[in-house]
């Protein structure tokens, strides 16, 4: 009666056919057939569940607006309606509950075209839809990694173009937008047919490889194959920035080198006895027991030494003590004179230990200079005189008449291994006496100025004698033939070692034959060359010249940290009537020679703050501000070993005095290098040849030398001067002006390092004071020479530029 009546259910169904059966139970999506009035005529398991039902056949005669929500029902009936009054399918999606749903509505009409039935399908598209924007969240999160990340990212194209690029390649390279890959990233090679990316697309596999741009930073890349969300393929390519990296590799590289020479140069020394150690393994037994041998030996030499120590030690001390109680004055200078002997005592035994230590670490060399036999000779009888007249033993010596007076050799070495041996012999002899024999073994038998000559030496005595179990034993190193506490005679037991090493450089051999209470012969041959004798005679003349000549009041600069050295030695110039200014370090020293003129510095090697080296390096240096960078500079140091003396003279001073110090020997040594004169031994140091004009600041034969000879390593060293220093120059211009003193002294001696090592010794030079002044954190002084420093680095490229190019 005007009122909207519910339809009424139908009371007959049309059953489906077995085909449409099977096609409604088969489909995925919720699928059911419903009349115009909403009524369920069949219906699949999936539009069962949709509805809240399990089986298809409980929704079957339900209408379907009474399953849904008021709204859901008005929107689905105007759909039904529309896709009747159309008599054609409709499509549209709706959200319910939280489930996004594509409804499919199609009509089936009957041969009148009137509609009846309608088949309805509901796409359940949920889950499809978040996948979609958790993907789409994936690939934010994906591109805000690489945008973050500390190193290039870009995605290369077949076509050569890069579609995307991170900021950190954009920071490098600015934006690839409308250009090629090499325009963007600024290839140094311009052949692209090798080009690992392409070659890894080509190829469909990861490839990594190390790349260099056209501003020499290198790039770690690893290249992967992939396709991109719309379907090309394409190669996501990742770079690390490791410049820093390959230059550390380089001086790893470097060193490695350096190395391997030291190593292969060892190698070659040990070889003989390596080969022995591994080709017989039944020596492990001899070897071990020669060991345990060799420890009891160390251990009983190491006993004797702390008796020959302490002994002369005790007197020292205590007639030093009773030298002072006392008053008498004749007694204070016995005293002394005790001191004086027990010093010497000491002295000789540190000098066997020292002697022994450079010799068997092979830093030991031999003179070559023309000397009188004969003089050499009576200088060894006259010094064992006094202790055979006590003993009242004969001691006298012969030479053959063949024998050439004049030789050329070590005399020093010579007389070191005659008066050893003499003394043994004067030492185990009590009755009878001592006899040298010299003889012609081998030589022209008509000798003249230059000619090789190999003498006999032989040193017999009437002694005890040594017993044949240890006369092999004695000339090793440690051992004595009788090493009991309760001994008889003292000394170090290392004599006859060194005589014996002595005499192998000298290229010969000792030997011993003896008979126990009968005595014994040492014998021992030397090779020699026949000298000069006037230039003998001249060396006489001139050294008593030196030694006579009188050393005028100087003015002395004396630079020694240790207090009683100062004492000593300032009170021995002031007894020569010389002025003396002391300092305690070189830095101090180095300030002293800028502000007055002086005639001599006496410079102690190690001192704090500032060695003497490097001050003598300093001073030497045209632009270090000394008012006389020639000033004569002679070492004071207590280093003894081979190397020592060349390495004082190398760094620009005139001689050396060896600590302890003898009187003589100091006044000698002012003499000679007031004089002028060369340093004993006639080690003077050699001229730089001349190279294009740069003998000053260059030594590039001096920088092939230390690097063996090999031109490759001195052409890679140049290569990586010319790339860094550039650089680190800069760097250290501002760690100088921002006051970053530690990077800004790690510089300078990084270029010191690197200018020496190409032969720029003047920038190395240079660099090395900066090193100084950053380490003291003396902003005037760096910044002064600064200035010297980057003229001088600037020189040192355009040099080796040049020489790369010729």
């Amino acid at each position: 009666m005007g009122m909207n009546r519910k339809p009424a259910k139908p009371t007959s169904y049309v059953s489906l056919d077995e085909t449409s059966r099977a096609l409604l139970d088969s489909a995925v999506e919720a699928a059911y057939v419903m009349d115009i009035c909403g009524y369920v005529l069949a219906a699949n398991d999936a539009a069962a569940k949709m509805f809240g039902m399990k089986k298809g056949c409980d929704l079957e005669q339900s209408s379907i607006y009474d399953l849904m929500s008021e709204e859901s029902a008005t929107i689905r009936r105007e759909k039904i309606q529309e896709a009747t009054d159309r008599v054609s399918p409709l499509r549209f999606e709706e959200e319910i509950e939280g489930r996004a749903l594509v409804h499919s509505i199609v009509p089936v009409a009957n041969p009148w075209g009137e509609v009846a039935r309608l088949a309805v399908s509901t796409l359940d598209l949920t889950e499809l839809r978040r996948s979609d924007e958790d993907l789409r969240r994936e690939q934010q999160r994906q591109i805000f990694f690489m945008e973050s990340l500390p190193g290039i990212v870009y995605h290369l194209y077949p076509d050569k173009t890069i579609r995307y690029a991170n900021r950190y390649f954009r920071k490098y390279f600015g934006s690839p937008k409308g250009k090629s890959c090499m325009e963007a990233l600024q290839c140094a090679d311009e052949n692209c047919t090798a080009c690992p990316p392409m070659g890894a697309m080509e190829m469909d596999r990861a490839v990594e490889w190390d790349w260099t741009d056209n501003k020499g930073r290198t790039f770690h890349l690893q290249c992967s194959p992939m396709t991109d969300s719309g379907g090309e393929r394409m190669i996501m390519v990742l770079g690390i920035d490791i410049t820093g990296r390959k230059r550390a590799e380089d001086a790893l590289k470097i060193a490695h080198d350096k190395l391997e020479d030291r190593v292969r140069q060892r190698t070659k020394e040990l070889e003989k006895a390596n080969s022995e150690l591994t080709s017989k393994s039944t020596r492990l037994v001899s070897a071990m027991k020669k060991a345990d041998a060799a420890t009891r030996a160390k251990s009983s030499f190491l006993a004797n030494m702390s008796h020959e120590i302490r002994t002369p030690l005790n007197a020292v001390l205590g007639m030093t003590e009773l030298a002072i109680l006392t008053d008498d004055l004749d007694k204070k200078n016995g005293y002394l004179k005790r001191v004086g002997e027990a010093g010497n005592s000491l002295l000789s035994v540190i000098n066997d230990i020292l002697d022994f230590s450079k010799i068997e670490a092979r830093k030991l060399t031999l003179e070559k200079i023309d000397f009188d036999l004969r003089a050499a000779l009576d200088s060894t009888m006259d010094i064992h005189h006094l202790m055979t007249s006590e003993k009242g033993l004969d001691l006298h010596y012969s030479i053959a008449e063949n024998v050439p007076n004049i030789l050329v050799g070590d005399p020093s070495r010579l007389k070191q291994v005659l008066i050893n041996l003499t003394s043994n012999a004067v030492k185990f002899t009590e009755i009878g006496g001592v006899d040298i024999a010299i003889s012609l073994k081998e030589g022209p038998e008509s000798p003249k100025e230059g000619d090789d000559v190999t003498l006999q030496f032989a040193v017999t005595d009437t002694g005890i004698g040594i017993p044949k179990d240890k006369q092999q034993a004695i000339f090793k190193s440690f051992l004595q033939a009788d090493d009991s506490v309760t001994r008889k005679h003292g000394g170090t037991g290392l004599g006859l070692a060194i005589c014996s090493l002595l005499v192998e450089l000298m290229q010969g051999a000792l030997d011993v034959t003896s008979e126990e209470g009968v005595g014994s012969t040492f014998s021992f041959t030397a090779h020699f060359t026949i000298g000069n004798l006037s230039i003998v005679t001249k060396e006489a003349k001139d050294a008593e010249t030196a030694a006579t000549a009188a050393t005028p009041h100087l003015k002395i600069l004396l630079a020694d940290d240790n207090a009683l050295n100062l004492k000593l030695v300032s009170t021995l110039l002031g007894e020569q009537g010389h002025t003396c200014v002391t300092v305690v370090n070189g830095a101090q020293a180095l300030e002293a020679v800028k502000e007055e003129q002086f005639d001599l510095i006496l410079m102690d090697v190690q001192m704090p703050i500032m060695d003497g080296i490097t001050a003598t390096r300093a001073i030497r240096d045209p632009n270090s501000g000394a008012l006389n960078p020639s000033i004569p500079i002679v070492a004071i140091t207590a280093h003894a070993l081979k190397g020592d003396r060349e390495r004082f003279l190398e760094a620009g001073m005139n001689d050396y005095i060896a600590k302890p110090i003898k009187l003589t020997e100091f006044h000698k040594t002012l003499n000679r290098a007031m004089q002028g004169a060369a340093p004993l031994g006639n080690t003077t140091p050699t001229e730089p040849e001349p190279n294009h004009g740069h003998a000053d600041s260059f030594d590039r034969p001096g920088a092939l030398d230390m690097l063996a000879g090999r031109k490759d390593l001195l052409d890679r060293m140049d290569e990586i001067f010319l790339r860094d220093v550039p650089e680190e120059i800069q760097e250290l211009k501002e760690g100088i002006l921002g006051k970053d003193w530690e990077n800004a002294r790690r510089l300078a001696h990084s270029i010191k390092g690197s200018a020496r090592t190409v032969g720029a010794r003047r920038a190395g030079a240079v660099a090395e004071q900066m090193e100084f002044f950053c380490k003291q954190k003396d902003t005037p002084s760096a910044e002064r020479e600064f200035k010297t420093l980057e003229s001088e680095v600037f020189s040192a490229l355009q040099f080796i530029e040049g020489e790369r190019d010729t």
